[in-house]
């Protein structure tokens, strides 16, 4: 049974080998409901699993389920581990699916906040029907020098020689400082789960996150979210940042206190933000940072490419066959092979 969004590549290898029941998104479809879900599961050994939810309830419905083969690289988003664990299911993840992805995008809004790409392309569609590009004075003060000018209005800075601050040096925090190495940019790296001299060993500076703020023209982050993670960039952070910088975040909304982020932007603490998560996704069209002037909002789209599909079917394909020859790998919880659970082909 599968749910992800998988090539037809895969599709066809993995009906090679076995009976396929094709759902939800794996079907071209809609995120599958509730009874849809139990119905499937029911007689399921293996399930590649996409979006929904796989919780304790769902994972009782199952009683031969033997693997859960995630799309995402951190399962724990949407399927309840230690539920599966209890169980003897094995639960496994992918592998580098997103990290390029979500670099390069990450890449894109540093250079669309430092160069205001968004209000000047909106600059360049709302222009007055009665522009006449030939008239002296759109061509003397509104092209030109004037007050007016775009040239002045959108006056960017370059990246080449500044520092950027990445927070969580992961996999994607690691192709982002592979991305920036060609701007000449300082790469400094706040994450205290890797040595620091392991980072130095990686060619960036380990700092504390305090000095990372105060340092930095353009602050990414890439921590992943939980209790000691959620609001780490509130108030007191954020008034540690330079003047003029930028804060990007293609990781989770929690690690932003976001009533605060509002308030930096507001009295210009902070010179732009670029969001690609939110608290409620989708936004409200009320929420004040879709329409604030100095956010750059996108709709969770940096992972989005068509790349991503091909790479964790891939991924997918790759964990089934080690499952089967019974060497199992990207285990997110390797504890159950000691429980003589269900993982034993």
């Amino acid at each position: 049974m599968a749910t992800a969004d998988l090539s037809p590549e895969g599709i066809a290898w993995l009906r090679e080998i076995s009976e396929l029941k094709l759902l939800g998104w794996a079907a071209g479809e809609w995120f599958c409901d509730r009874e849809q879900l139990i119905d499937a599961i029911a007689d399921a050994e293996v399930v590649i699993a996409g979006y929904e939810c796989f919780d304790e309830e769902l994972l009782a419905a199952a009683p031969q389920l033997r693997a859960i083969l995630s799309v995402r690289s951190a399962p724990q988003a949407n399927i309840d581990v230690r539920a599966a664990t209890a169980r003897g299911i094995a639960v496994l993840h992918t592998v580098g699916r997103t990290d390029h992805g979500v670099a390069e995008f990450t890449v894109a809004l540093a250079l669309g906040l430092a160069r205001h790409l968004i209000p000047a392309g909106a600059w360049i569609r709302s222009r007055s029907p009665d522009f006449d590009p030939g008239e002296d004075f759109y061509r003397g003060t509104v092209w030109g020098r004037g007050a007016l000018s775009p040239q002045l209005a959108f006056t960017g800075i370059e990246l080449r020689g500044r520092t950027l601050g990445i927070v969580g040096f992961g996999a994607i925090g690691r192709v982002v400082a592979e991305k920036f190495s060609g701007f000449g940019m300082s790469i400094i790296v706040h994450d205290p789960y890797v040595d620091s001299a392991e980072l130095r060993m990686l060619g960036v500076e380990p700092v504390s996150l305090h000095e990372l703020l105060s340092r930095s023209t353009v602050v990414t982050l890439h921590a992943r979210l939980n209790t000691q993670t959620r609001g780490m960039i509130g108030e007191d952070e954020l008034n540690r940042m330079r003047r003029g910088a930028y804060l990007i975040n293609t990781g989770r909304a929690g690690l932003i206190d976001t009533d605060a982020l509002l308030r930096a932007l507001d009295r210009e603490q902070i010179a732009g933000v670029a969001l690609d998560v939110f608290d409620m996704e989708p936004p409200s069209v009320r929420d004040p940072l879709i329409s604030h002037p100095r956010v750059l909002a996108t709709p969770h789209i940096a992972a989005w490419t068509e790349e991503m599909r091909v790479r964790h079917t891939r991924s997918i394909v790759q964990n089934l066959q080690r499952l089967l020859a019974g060497k199992p790998g990207n285990l997110s919880n390797p504890e159950v092979l000691t429980m003589g659970g269900r993982t034993v082909p």
